[in-house]
């Protein structure tokens, strides 16, 4: 399977498989362009985009296939709901309901997962619900450069959710599972913005995205960025436990660009008082180095189906 990573500043792509619980990666390629920025809810120029593609699988040996693309994008929505549990026909109406005017409605599509079901006040069956929605325009933009490739579009994706999955898949073995705290919070660092996640017990339990103002990504303002993170972090935190009174955050993990925050690793940790450091490796992704790893997280957790 080839897995296209999108952002306003990269294109990434991840060759490889996954066999049982195990990811497999066969190559990884990560290309500084913005030929993937998106603009009033759709690629800004497709042709661009397309050509790009076309020059990356050219320049490496994946071969045309299956393909999965991830959009990560700070105007990508990603909210929770609590709603009926109902079946997933009349879920959808109400979601939609919710979300949108009718006109509307019929230009975007909406997926949602869901983390938790539980008893509401009056005693009725409730969901607690993560809920995400694209326009239908940039989902006919990647199937229209895909099928120009000889690509076969087979699912579209979105970061915090290929976030969580692989969070997840932690879980799976006891091995693995020791790597994580129990509850931590996950500074997902992607040069123009970020995207901070607090887990508990290995499930996204918050989740916020927030622009980076950077000029130049190559060379960011390290005083700028160690304040800006920090306030993040700490503010995240803050509002996590204060929802959370019982809970209490061990750890900070990095995914992302971790090479340029090294600089200020510590500063960041002396400002949250607790450790800091990438995402542990775990044993069911094979092909990757650690720093690797961390730079492909998101696009490596579109493997993992649930």
């Amino acid at each position: 399977m080839i897995c296209i990573y999108i952002t306003d500043d990269k294109i990434k792509l991840l060759d490889g498989n996954m066999s049982g619980s195990k990811i497999a990666i066969s190559s990884f390629y990560d290309i500084s362009t913005r030929a993937g920025s998106m603009e009033g809810g759709s690629i800004k120029d497709t042709v661009v985009f397309t050509q790009s593609l076309q020059d990356c699988l050219q320049s490496t040996n994946i071969k045309p296939g299956k393909v999965t693309f991830v959009i990560d994008s700070s105007r990508v929505i990603f909210r929770e709901m609590i709603v009926p549990d109902v079946p997933d026909a009349k879920l959808k109406k109400v979601i939609m309901s919710e979300l949108f005017s009718d006109n509307k409605a019929t230009n975007n599509t909406i997926d949602w997962v869901v983390l938790e079901k539980f008893k509401g006040e009056n005693k009725s069956n409730k969901l607690r619900i993560m809920v995400t929605y694209v326009s239908n325009d940039i989902i006919d933009n990647l199937h229209m450069a895909a099928t120009e490739l000889n690509m076969q579009p087979t699912i579209l994706d979105i970061a915090p959710n290929t976030i969580s999955k692989l969070i997840s898949q932690y879980g799976k073995s006891g091995s693995d599972r020791k790597l994580l705290a129990n509850t931590f919070v996950l500074l997902d660092y992607k040069d123009s913005f970020i995207t901070i996640t607090v887990f508990d017990g290995l499930t996204a339990k918050f989740s916020k995205s927030s622009v980076l103002y950077i000029t130049d990504p190559e060379h960011p303002d390290l005083d700028y960025l160690a304040t800006e993170l920090s306030s993040q972090l700490t503010g995240t935190i803050r509002y996590f436990l204060s929802r959370n009174d019982q809970s209490n955050v061990e750890a900070v993990y990095i995914t992302g660009n971790v090479m340029a925050l090294d600089p200020i690793m510590q500063e960041l940790a002396d400002s949250v008082n607790m450790m800091i450091s990438p995402l542990p490796l775990p044993s069911f992704v094979k092909g990757i180095s650690l720093l690797d790893y961390n730079g492909f997280a998101d696009a490596l957790g579109a493997f993992i189906r649930r």
